[in-house]
């Protein structure tokens, strides 16, 4: 029978031993510059990152790409043929397109008017190429300039030169300590105030400190010896009884030893925003020094009421041998002259600085080891508004952002 015959014949095929072919599997090695990037195979995640050995594939066609946040990947993905046991290698290069901004470290990044979420010194990538406008942030701090133009390359990072931005503090808060040389404790409100200084976040345009000389329990304090009568009118003004004794802005410090209270105290005063600047500039090469201050408003201000007091102090002093039974030898931010009659203010007007030509002595002290303060105080409650001195850096008002 014919149908019989039919299967008879497929049995036999069957049995025939005939195996379907296997092959071994191959690897695909996969790096990247830089390193670091995903890989994905046939556009999923494979979970690791270049370089990584794909092992155990079939023989087939794969595309492999590479990923790496606001990188371009050169080239996009690449299509393999993988042979039987085969080892195959590929090898992408990732580029980027942006801008890398180091100046005024800590300042938020605002590109077009948009905050990017990152700060100073770091990359902006992914940009597209063209001119774009940069602006930065920072709390409590002026940057200037208000902004700058950059042009981004396409697949570069172009390097926005170091100088480009810089910032100032918006707040400078003044400290004034009165001490002694026969002052037990005094060293220690020195040592404070030192300590205060050498720290990051008090730098000379976020805090400046000055030391005048009281009369007791040394009369013959040599320091209050060198200019008895200003630095009398100093303690009287203040109403100081005792040595030794701190006021920040004109305000008194219920304990001139308590190093962390009076960090918390600038820190609290730091946050006011006085809408002035005050720059200083002196030239200490003669006896007789000629000193300027420019107040540079950023909103209308009434300062009727209010002086500016200016005077120089003495940066570091050894005596060698200690002047009084404290034991102090060394002196910081010594009192040496002010303006006899600090200038009278009244009204300024937003964007209008105003300049003040007043002269002072060195007394002495060498010129590479003084420095000229200026501040902003009320006649009658003695609270200080702003400050300012040579070691201050001096922002050009037109550069300045408010």
């Amino acid at each position: 029978m014919p149908w019989v015959m039919t299967c008879l014949v497929l049995v036999s095929l069957a049995g025939c031993g005939n195996e379907a072919p296997t092959y071994l599997p191959g690897d695909v090695v996969v790096t990247s510059t830089p390193a670091g990037a995903a890989v994905f195979l046939d556009g999923l995640d494979t979970g690791h990152v270049t370089p990584y050995t794909l092992v155990g594939l079939e023989p087939n066609r794969y595309v492999i790409t590479v990923s790496l946040p606001e990188f371009v990947t050169e080239p996009p993905d690449t299509t393999i043929e993988l042979r039987a046991a085969g080892r195959d290698s590929l090898a992408f290069t990732l580029s980027q397109t942006g801008l890398r901004i180091t100046s005024a470290p800590g300042a938020r990044i605002l590109i077009d008017g948009t905050d990017t979420g990152k700060t100073t010194p770091t990359a902006i990538a992914g940009l597209a190429p063209g001119t774009v406008t940069i602006s930065l942030l920072k709390d409590t701090y002026h940057i200037f300039p208000g902004s700058y133009a950059a042009t981004v390359v396409d697949k570069q990072i172009v390097d926005v030169p170091d100088n480009t931005f810089r910032a100032r503090s918006r707040r400078t808060v003044m400290l004034e300590g009165f001490a002694n040389v026969s002052c037990g404790p005094c060293p220690e409100l020195t040592d404070n105030l030192l300590a205060m200084a050498a720290k990051p976040e008090f730098t000379a345009d976020r805090v400046m400190f000055l030391e005048f000389s009281v009369s007791w329990p040394e009369l013959g304090d040599p320091f209050y010896l060198a200019n008895t009568a200003e630095n009398a009118a100093r303690y009287t003004r203040y109403f100081v009884l005792g040595a030794p004794d701190l006021y920040r802005d004109g305000v008194r410090l219920a304990d001139p030893l308590a190093g962390p209270a009076m960090e918390d105290a600038v820190r609290s005063a730091l946050l006011a925003d006085p809408g002035v600047l005050v720059d200083v500039t002196a030239d200490f090469a003669t006896e007789s020094v000629p000193v300027k201050v420019v107040l540079t408003p950023f909103r209308d201000l009434d300062l009727t009421g209010y002086s500016l007091f200016v005077a120089v102090f003495e940066n570091f002093v050894d005596t060698g041998t200690p002047p009084g039974l404290s034991g102090q030898t060394e002196f910081h931010h010594v009192f040496r002259d002010r303006v006899d009659t600090p200038p009278a203010l009244g009204m300024l007007t937003t964007g209008n600085p105003v300049e003040f030509d007043v002269t002072v002595r060195r007394s002495g002290v060498a010129a590479d080891n003084i420095t000229a303060v200026a501040f902003i105080q009320h006649d009658t409650n003695h609270s200080i508004l702003q400050a300012g001195s040579t070691v201050t850096p001096v922002l050009a008002p037109e550069r300045i952002r408010p």
